[in-house]
């Protein structure tokens, strides 16, 4: 999960100004985004009261060892070689780092970083198998952050999209995967925007004593797309989005602004003692640039609380007793896979009229010009059968969970019992 400012190089009125009038409104709106944004509360289960006081610095040899996967990550030719000494204090700062309290690693191209740690109740091939699967789309396993993720490209390690917890009872030698994916994440919660960008990933496997750990590292490829419009409706933790294709934020006043994420890395750790199993130690560093007219005001803080709505919302989910077996999200998806696109498309049709009647019935969505125009048929007329797929993925979860969602449980009930060649429910 990113939190976003909107930032990005254009005029004030998107007209050409002379300098002291453009210097004047950039500081005006510097100004009122800087407090304005920094104002608003912190919604009540981002637990953002976990957060030490004081923000706590790695040793030298840890940020080496993020130094040095980072530039693994964004260099392609080095392969699978990986010298993993360079990463064992990382793993040992993970393992004995306390929960839910802020760590500010070195700043990054001049982005600032944030560090976030929990335990997970769950195995490793667990967690891997919900988390990196091609099967679970993880746009209906991590909502809240993601809206979509296509891999474009494997260069080292297989020829499709990394099944991570197969390879974990085989670690004799360590397993590399390397890939380019492209991604598009879910609104941000106080400006609305959403965006799209290509990232480079690797996933690293292995046995380190009686420990298995995996890292997975991103750096983002060149800036994102302009931010466009996205609306959450309700509370975030129902998991309803619209998407526009409105370029711009929705912030009174500052519809118009042209921001986009400049940079993006990321390292996050799952370890696991197998004399402890069920465990999965994770921790994460993360670093962001977004920005407008030059200007970057993402800080620490802002991401820390970003992270938080991530990995509180992940945690709950794979620790819930409604959460589903993997197995039956792996053929639900199968199930979903072999309707026909027409079928799938009306479907997700259903989902969008809803999502839109909700929101035009929301005090604070239902004047948005964006969503009154909106027209669910032509929503859905642009996604393709993958998007389509983790659309009602993501309906599933919600039906599995408890969660809202406008299709029939008997759909979803004998979608999870149809067979490969059996009729498609009518309900």
């Amino acid at each position: 999960e990113r939190f976003l400012y909107p930032f990005h190089k254009t005029t004030c009125s998107g007209q050409f100004l002379p300098l002291f009038q453009r210097v004047f409104c950039i500081t005006v709106i510097f100004m009122f985004l800087w407090v304005g944004l920094s104002a608003l509360p912190a919604r009540a289960d981002d637990m953002s009261d976990a957060f030490g006081p004081e923000s706590i610095g790695q040793s030298e040899a840890v940020e080496s060892g993020l130094t040095y996967l980072l530039d693994y990550c964004a260099d392609a030719s080095k392969g699978a070689s990986i010298d993993f000494s360079q990463i064992d204090p990382l793993v040992a700062f993970v393992r004995g780092a306390e929960e839910m309290v802020a760590h500010t690693p070195r700043q990054r191209d001049d982005n600032h970083g944030a560090f976030i740690a929990y335990t997970l109740d769950r195995s490793m091939q667990d967690a891997l198998r919900y988390a990196y699967n091609q099967h679970i789309p993880e746009g209906a396993i991590n909502a809240s952050s993601v809206r979509y993720v296509q891999w474009e490209q494997i260069s080292v390690g297989g020829s499709g999209p990394p099944e991570l917890w197969k390879m974990v009872n085989d670690l004799a030698q360590p397993k590399v995967v390397r890939g380019v994916v492209r991604e598009i994440i879910s609104p941000d919660l106080h400006t609305g925007a959403y965006y799209e960008y290509g990232l480079n990933r690797a996933f690293l496997l292995y046995r380190q004593k009686n420990l298995r750990v995996m890292i997975s590292i991103s750096s983002q490829n060149g800036d994102s797309e302009v931010g466009r419009k996205g609306f959450i409706i309700g509370e975030d933790e129902n998991w309803n989005y619209l998407y526009t294709e409105e370029p711009g934020l929705d912030k009174t006043g500052l519809g118009w602004v042209k921001s986009r994420i400049y940079d993006f890395y990321s390292v996050c750790t799952y370890v696991e003692d197998l004399d402890q199993p069920g465990k999965v130690k994770i921790g994460i560093f993360q670093w962001l640039g977004a920005g407008w007219a030059g200007f970057n005001l993402v800080e620490s803080h802002h991401i820390q609380k970003g992270m938080v709505r991530q990995t509180s919302q992940f945690k709950a989910l794979l620790e819930s007793q409604r959460m589903p077996a993997a197995i039956t999200l792996e053929q639900v998806y199968q199930s979903l896979a072999r309707i026909d696109e027409d079928t799938l498309r009306a479907k997700a049709l259903a989902v969008v009229h809803h999502m839109r009647d909700k929101a035009l019935s929301d005090d604070d969505l239902k004047n948005k010009k964006a969503i009154a125009e909106l027209s669910p048929e032509a929503y859905v007329a642009q996604m393709d059968k993958c998007e389509l797929i983790s659309e009602l993925m993501r309906e599933f979860m919600k039906f599995s969970l408890g969660k809202e969602t406008p299709l029939a449980p008997s759909f979803w009930v004998s979608l999870e019992k149809r067979p490969s060649d059996g009729p498609l429910p009518l309900s």
